[in-house]
């Protein structure tokens, strides 16, 4: 896995804490879960919308918190959305890309 790190801020917006993810084991389900998540864009429903982040928010926390130990639960409430979304998207850019190597199936 490729160094994925979030910053922890402080009132002044000075970062206080920086952490990196661990490799952790990711499950299908949570990557389906995440992925529906991240097609919200797609959704016109604001009903429809949080129902789909409500369905997936046990399985980003556990993949987040499997992903970082180091991070409390004060620590995540001091990360910009933007960093967690990207942490997130990189984990499973990262995930995607060891099981290609596995298969055998990676494109140059």
């Amino acid at each position: 896995m490729n160094e994925i790190k979030v910053n922890v801020y402080g009132d002044n917006n000075e970062i206080i804490k920086t952490c990196t993810a661990k490799t952790a084991s990711i499950k299908f389900g949570t990557i389906r879960a995440i992925m529906r998540v991240l097609n919200v864009e797609s959704i016109n429903d604001t009903t429809e919308l949080l129902k789909t982040v409500y369905g997936a928010w046990g399985q980003l926390v556990k993949l987040l918190n499997d992903c970082f130990p180091d991070m409390s639960e004060e620590d995540w409430d001091n990360v910009p959305l933007p960093e967690v979304y990207s942490a997130v998207l990189q984990i499973l850019k990262s995930s995607f890309s060891t099981m290609t190597k596995i298969t055998g199936n990676e494109k140059n």
